[in-house]
């Protein structure tokens, strides 16, 4: 007899997610990307125009992953509408499908929202602890909805060394909201809402851009010596800021490289970004020329990818360098996190 597909509601879902070692599980997916124990397609992405004349998107993004010595497949589809913050609802969301690997069908849909957050916020909070000088004090963030309050609970959870939040939001009242119930839980840290982007970003630490914006706006000088952005929603960071990063790290570059609407993506197309050392040709320039494009046939790239993130978990390349290196992490998105997240999610139900 077929077995009826089981349906965890948002609210199962935050409820299970607690008993799940989020920041584990995504270190133990990079290992096993690195090790060559997943399936990672590329993901399929459908746009349109609404009838209100605002931008719609839904993602579909499959993956499969052998951790613990079992394997995990599913997908994830995340569809969102710009407008819908105005109607009350969130800009996104959607489901993730867990495959039975036997038979292949779903044996589980479980709500999106909450795993989608919480598997983004633990990519960064990894990268960051792999990549700063020393535990951060200040960080600032850009944008203030359901991203944003998942990376600063995840993180001040984890860092007592914070003592500064400084947020910004396009809507000030969002920021303040954000402030004043984060304040409510961690009374050792001061809250501030920033009037602007680049009085948030400016001297912090650590940078987490997590907006909707396809514009980038953080310069290169607004970037402290040491900081480490991490360029969460992918767009927000300007070329000349990627440019004179003394290191970029994504997650995966296969996904930047067929990326074509992304800054990264786009700025790789048009001959700009030198890829990670084992994604290299032979014939690849050695190193970027922040001067610009010297005369010639072949430019030189401006942005040159030192690592993947499985890298620098496997250990089989260094991080930080120099304390006052600018690092920026570019994470793209792995469907394996939110796939193998998804998995201990169900196992922790059929308990």
């Amino acid at each position: 007899m077929a077995r009826t597909m089981l349906q965890l509601t948002d609210a199962d879902v935050a409820a299970l997610l607690e008993k799940v070692d989020v920041v584990g599980t995504v270190r133990e997916v990079f290992l096993a990307h690195a090790a060559g124990r997943t399936v990672l397609p590329e993901e399929s992405c459908l746009r349109w125009t609404n009838d209100e004349g605002e931008s719609c998107r839904s993602l579909n993004m499959p993956g499969l992953v052998e951790i613990d010595g079992r394997r995990i497949a599913g997908t994830k589809i995340i569809n969102a509408s710009l407008g819908n913050p105005d109607r009350g609802l969130a800009r996104a969301g959607g489901l993730i499908l867990l495959f039975d690997l036997t038979t292949a069908r779903p044996v589980c849909a479980l709500d999106a929202a909450h795993i989608s957050a919480g598997r983004t916020a633990a990519v960064s909070v990894l990268a960051t602890e792999l990549l700063w000088a020393a535990p951060a004090r200040t960080v600032a963030v850009v944008g203030a909805g359901a991203l944003a309050e998942a990376h600063l609970n995840l993180a001040l959870r984890r860092w007592s060394s914070v003592r500064r939040v400084r947020i910004h939001d396009r809507v000030p009242e969002r920021a303040a909201r954000l402030a004043e119930r984060l304040g409510d839980t961690y009374r050792t840290v001061a809250f501030d809402v920033a009037a602007d982007a680049e009085q948030a970003v400016r001297e912090a630490e650590l940078i987490i851009p997590v907006t909707t914006t396809t514009s980038g706006y953080i310069a290169a000088d607004w970037i402290a010596e040491g900081a480490v952005a991490v360029n969460v929603s992918l767009d927000d960071l300007t070329p000349d800021a990627l440019a004179a990063a003394d290191q970029v790290v994504v997650d995966d570059w296969s996904l930047v490289a067929a990326d074509t609407t992304r800054i990264l993506g786009r700025m790789h197309r048009a001959g700009d970004v030198l890829p990670p050392p084992r994604h290299r040709t032979p014939d690849a320039p050695d190193a970027p020329d922040h001067r610009g494009s010297p005369d010639g046939p072949r430019k030189r790239p401006a942005v040159e990818v030192t690592a993947e993130l499985c890298d620098l978990v496997g250990g089989t390349t260094a991080g930080r360098t120099s304390a006052t290196d600018r690092i920026v992490v570019n994470p793209f998105g792995m469907s394996l996190h939110d796939v193998a997240v998804a998995g201990r999610i169900y196992q922790e139900f059929l308990k």
